[in-house]
């Protein structure tokens, strides 16, 4: 009776509070729509279905009222007992942990969560899971104790994943963003605020965008980018106004606070940190004050006592209300209790897995005894089976044998398809050099007799000037012809097989050069065949360790499919009467992971008539192709898979039919 009559208290206290707002409708309107969910989550068959109900009370905002938040727990307790639901229980035992999170009971908060986890975890629904998970390090979130925090939700990301629920995705995620922040780690919290702020714009999911974006707006503000920072600021605050919650604009208050701070700004940051306190009062968020009265008390400390005494009792009541020694001691206890009962759950699983096995092997000796005295009483059927055993051997090696021998012979097509496109293309390279060393050789001819005829009638200054200009044309017949000479070296070295010895490679000059023999090479089988090349290189990127014969080979095939697939769009584009202009692109560029890892993206796309679905899980399997029969050996893009993939990168294909495709080598740059 008095948890009932104190929450009531907190209840009026609440409704009090925000009435000019219009709390009282919005509170009616809350409690109208749970009841509804509820009903139909009574009678949902499916457990999906069920969760993605359960999943749309908290869409309520319904957390802004944590005695609204335990009388949900108690429907969906008496409604678990009823229907003898689990999902619905552990998910009971959640709410019953976020209220009294919400309310600063941290105690039972833990307790609450850790029962809801292991029911959860009972159930094997990945999707309750992350839910469970996810509400339990908040705990440890709101205690600054953020690397236990972190580790709950990378779980609850990974059965979120595995659950494939979009929502309870992007939980963990915006938490993870909070966390990483508050580490100080601010690319990996922009990485994943920004993911989180994407999801809910695609599913509409606007309750988190306040907190989303003020994340968002901090990490930018450590960052020194005030002008990101206030513009973040600004969408997060009025996010929050429309949410009418008081945790939602005490946070932004506070971040706001925070950032002028940082920037020295001090009656900002009194002004901010003033109203973070005001939206907490009177509520049972009280314990949210900690932040913004430290900073005032720090403030005041300097000129004024009367102001800092008052900050410092705020800020002392907040904090006994979350760190009091006795929920310390309670909160320690039941973190042991759970790493125990994690221990447990291991083993049993362990002697679960256990058991199976030698009932395996049990069944496995049994069947085997079962078969030797099928055998023994049937010798001659054996020798029978394995004379027709040993013969089918016989001729599934022949088979095999011939198998291998078409395989190599079409892998050797393949690579000499690849020879012929760049010998096209070095045939028209080398023929400008040599066109330069013809014409200046009958120039120097020419010359030469002149020479002679001057230098017989004695006119030595005449001749001299012819010298100088037959050794200037020697020297430009000595400078092609070197040209000529790289080129023909640069035509072995890529018709010669891998050496398999990784070496320094500028990667934007591989990419270019094959880009032009590509092109070329079948400009010389098509004359009437044109195209737009645009090329982006990320000058950034320097030498990376790959072998060039290798990924030369994988880009001259991606660029080649691709001036094929342009090559095949008809003269009007299929979007309207334009003439259709076909366009390749090449593109490299440098990326930089979360983890600070680096890597280099080498992309080459096209906007031709893309791939279609049906065949876009078979594009990397041997001897599949889209093209005519006579046409493409089908070992293309699967040699070149086998090629990424020993570089220890990926090659992605990402298409839509009628629009183009781009295939993206992802390289490390440690490869």
């Amino acid at each position: 009776m008095n948890l009932i009559k104190y929450f009531t208290i907190i209840a009026v206290l609440i409704v009090s509070a925000y009435s000019a707002c219009g709390q009282e409708a919005m509170f009616a309107a809350i409690r109208h729509e749970q009841d509804s969910l509820l009903q139909r989550i009574e009678v949902e068959p499916d457990e999906t279905k069920r969760i993605d109900l359960i999943l749309a009370i908290y869409r309520t905002r319904v957390e802004a009222y944590p005695l609204m938040v335990l009388e949900v727990g108690r429907k969906l307790a008496k409604l678990a007992q009823k229907t003898k639901d689990p999902i619905t229980e552990a998910i009971s035992w959640g709410f019953f942990g976020q209220g009294y999170r919400l309310s600063g009971d941290y105690t039972k908060a833990l307790e609450c969560h850790h029962k809801a986890v292991a029911l959860a975890e009972k159930t094997g629904n990945n999707s309750l899971i992350a839910i469970t998970k996810n509400q339990t390090a908040h705990i440890y979130k709101d205690r600054d104790e953020n690397e236990k925090a972190l580790h709950l939700y990378q779980e609850a990301l990974a059965s979120a994943r595995k659950g494939k629920n979009s929502e309870a995705q992007i939980w963990p995620m915006m938490n993870m963003g909070a966390i990483f922040l508050a580490l100080n780690q601010l690319d990996s919290s922009l990485f994943y605020s920004n993911i989180a702020y994407e999801r809910c714009e695609e599913i509409k999911l606007y309750r988190n965008w306040s907190y989303i974006l003020s994340n968002l707006a901090s990490a930018y503000s450590k960052m020194g980018n005030a002008n990101m920072a206030m513009s973040y600021y600004h969408k997060a605050l009025t996010s929050a106004k429309e949410s009418l919650s008081a945790r939602y604009m005490n946070q932004v208050y506070t971040s706001l606070a925070e950032h002028y701070q940082r920037t020295n700004q001090e009656d900002s940051t009194l002004y901010y940190a003033k109203k973070a306190i005001q939206e907490t009062q009177n509520t049972v968020f009280t314990f949210l004050s900690i932040k913004p009265a430290k900073l005032l008390t720090d403030i005041y400390e300097k000129s004024n006592a009367d102001s800092t005494l008052k900050y410092l009792k705020v800020y002392r009541a907040a904090n006994d209300s979350l760190f009091s020694a006795r929920a310390e001691q309670q909160l320690q206890m039941m973190t042991f209790e759970e790493d125990q009962r994690q221990i447990e759950l291991a083993k049993e699983k362990i002697n679960y897995r256990n058991k199976i096995k030698m009932n395996m092997m049990l069944g496995g000796l049994g069947t085997f005894l079962l078969i030797a005295l099928i055998l023994f009483r049937n010798n001659k059927q054996k020798q029978k089976a394995n004379a027709l055993l040993h013969r089918q051997k016989k001729e599934i090696e022949n088979t095999l044998s011939q198998l291998k021998i078409t395989q190599a012979q079409l892998v050797q097509s393949e690579k000499m398809a690849s020879l012929g496109e760049l010998t096209a293309g070095i045939a028209h390279e080398i023929q400008n050099p040599l066109n330069f060393v013809n014409n200046f050789s009958e120039v120097n001819t020419e010359l030469i007799d002149e020479l002679q005829h001057e230098l017989k009638i004695g006119n030595t200054t005449e001749a001299i000037s012819i010298s100088n200009s037959i050794r200037e044309n020697e020297e430009k017949i000595n400078h092609h012809g070197k040209r000529a000479d790289a080129i023909v070296k640069g035509m072995l070295q890529h018709s010669r097989s891998s050496s398999g010895v990784k070496e320094p490679t500028d990667i934007n000059a591989l990419a270019d050069e094959y880009l032009r023999l590509a092109y070329h090479g079948l400009r010389a089988k098509d004359k009437t065949f044109n195209a737009t090349i645009k090329t982006d290189f990320d000058d950034s990127i320097g030498l990376i360790n790959v072998i060039p014969q290798d990924i030369g080979r994988v880009i001259l095939n991606l660029i080649t499919n691709a001036f094929y697939a342009v090559s095949c769009i008809a003269p009007k584009s299929p979007k309207g009467n334009l003439p259709y202009t076909p366009i390749v692109t090449v593109t490299t560029k440098l990326i930089k992971s979360p983890l600070g890892d680096l890597g280099v993206h080498v992309s080459v796309s096209d906007n031709g008539p893309g791939i279609p679905k049906s065949a876009l899980d078979k594009i990397f399997q041997p001897f599949f192709t889209t093209k005519p029969t006579g046409q493409g050996t089908g070992l293309g893009l699967s040699l070149s898979y086998d090629i990424v993939k020993a570089h220890g990168g990926e090659l992605i294909v990402e298409t839509k039919e009628g629009e183009g495709t781009a295939f993206t080598i992802q390289l490390p740059m440690g490869s």
